[in-house]
């Protein structure tokens, strides 16, 4: 294995224990580094993968904190139609320009949400069509860089879902369209040609599980959020430049 390959593997530690910190950023923080190393194309097949070994996990271990309705009713359908139009994306349009333009949208968000926290502005209730539209934009990103979780947290981020059902939701999402997004790739040749690397990884994904959720235990609730929005910039910033 060349040292590009170990390089990846200590991104994927730190971005697979910020999702068992969080329920989300796996995959947005391990692209955004390892495309540092790699063009993106050849990191999904790696990445996607495993996150449906560590959300298969962690769905099974935190099921009963999952909210079934918001999962459901308010994600899912939105997130699945989106990833459809953004897998069909991938193949037509320059990875280059999505990326930039995507990190550009995320250091937005988060610049601007940990603004908003430090200085005590308070979050105001957004109207219907919020929610649904943001989370169809999650859904296209998904499909293009399988990292639709920074929009996703946008369009939930007036909701005030306590943490611990945060987590288990997202993982949940995570786990339902990463599964779909894996048997495509599988299907178009895409992930046999890494199965080794993939399986060389998986032991990696323990040690995230097991630091990620003993933080997630002593973070409180707002230090929660300014954790997500932390990680968000960071993993941004890193994939703009």
């Amino acid at each position: 294995m060349t040292i590009e390959w170990i390089l990846l593997g200590v991104f994927i530690w730190l971005a697979f224990t910020s999702e068992a910190i969080t329920g989300f950023g796996s995959i947005v923080i391990a692209v955004a580094l390892g495309s540092l190393l790699f063009p993106i194309p050849e990191l999904l097949p790696v990445l996607v993968p495993l996150s449906v070994f560590m959300t298969t996990f962690m769905v099974i271990k935190f099921r009963s904190d999952i909210d079934m309705s918001l999962l459901f009713r308010s994600i899912l359908p939105f997130m699945a139609t989106g990833m459809v139009l953004g897998i069909f994306l991938l193949e037509v349009l320059s990875s280059d320009a999505l990326k930039s333009l995507f990190a550009a949208l995320v250091i937005w968000f988060a610049g601007r949400e940990l603004y908003k926290m430090y200085r005590g502005i308070a979050l105001k209730q957004k109207p219907r069509w919020w929610q649904p539209l943001w989370t169809f934009f999650a859904g296209i990103t998904h499909g293009l860089f399988a990292s639709g979780g920074p929009l996703l947290v946008y369009s939930l981020n007036s909701k005030q879902v306590p943490k611990a059902q945060f987590r288990a939701t997202m993982v949940s999402v995570w786990f339902g369209l990463n599964c779909f997004y894996a048997a495509v790739m599988f299907s178009q040749g895409k992930v046999q040609p890494v199965i080794p690397q993939i399986f060389a990884y998986v032991p990696i994904l323990a040690l995230s599980f097991w630091l990620g959720h003993s933080l997630h235990k002593h973070v409180s609730e707002q230090g929660f959020r300014k954790l997500v929005y932390w990680l968000l910039l960071i993993a941004a910033c890193a994939m703009f430049i």
